[in-house]
C-alpha cells in the first residue's frame, strides 16, 4: 500500500530531496495544512502539490501568494534553500547563479543582476526590501522543488493516484 498520509507525504519528500524536515513542514503549513490532518485533507495536498507541480509556484498557492509570506519563508529557511539550489545547480553543470537567471519566472522580464542574486543569496541575515522579488522567487523554488519531488511519487505509483481520485 502506498502513502495515504501528510505525515507520510513530508517522510517521503524528506527521504527523497535535499530540503530538510524543517522547511517541508513549513510548505505544507504554510499551504494550510498539518501533519495529523485526515485523509480529505491528504487528497487535497496531494492535489495542490501536483497543481504546482504541473503549473509552478507562481500560478498562486495559499501561504505562497503574497510578497510578505514568501519574503518571511524564503528568510526563515534560507540556508535550507540556498543549499538545495547550489546542489541543484551542481547537479546541472552550471553555477547557481546562471542557473537562477534561467528560472522560467524571468522568461518575460528582466533577469535579474548577477549581484543582486548575490545579495539575495548570501547576505544572511541582512534584508533588503530592493530584493523582495528574489526572495519570493527562492520561497518558490522551495515549494516547486517539493511538489516536483511528490509528483514524482505519484508518477511511480499509480495505485496511489487512483485511490487520490475515488
Amino acid at each position: 500500500m502506498g502513502i495515504s498520509t501528510i505525515k507520510g507525504i513530508m517522510g517521503y519528500i524528506k527521504k527523497n530531496s535535499n530540503f530538510s524536515g524543517r522547511t517541508i513542514h513549513s510548505v505544507i503549513l504554510n499551504l494550510g495544512f498539518h501533519l495529523w490532518d485526515k485523509e480529505k485533507e491528504f487528497k487535497k495536498l496531494s492535489g495542490i502539490l501536483t497543481q504546482c507541480s504541473l503549473k509552478g509556484a507562481n500560478s498562486g498557492f495559499s501561504g505562497f501568494s503574497y510578497i510578505s509570506d514568501t519574503v518571511y519563508f524564503f528568510l526563515k529557511h534560507r540556508k535550507d534553500i540556498v543549499k538545495n539550489m547550489e546542489r541543484t545547480a551542481e547537479d546541472c553543470g552550471i553555477d547557481i547563479l546562471s542557473m537562477v537567471q534561467e528560472f522560467g519566472v524571468f522568461k518575460n522580464t528582466k533577469k535579474p543582476s548577477i549581484s543582486n542574486i548575490g545579495k539575495a543569496l548570501w547576505d544572511s541575515g541582512l534584508y533588503n526590501p530592493k530584493l523582495n522579488n528574489l526572495y519570493q522567487v527562492f520561497a518558490w523554488y522551495a515549494l516547486e522543488e517539493i511538489a516536483h519531488t511528490w509528483q514524482r511519487y505519484l508518477e511511480e505509483n499509480p495505485s496511489v493516484v487512483k485511490s487520490l481520485l475515488a
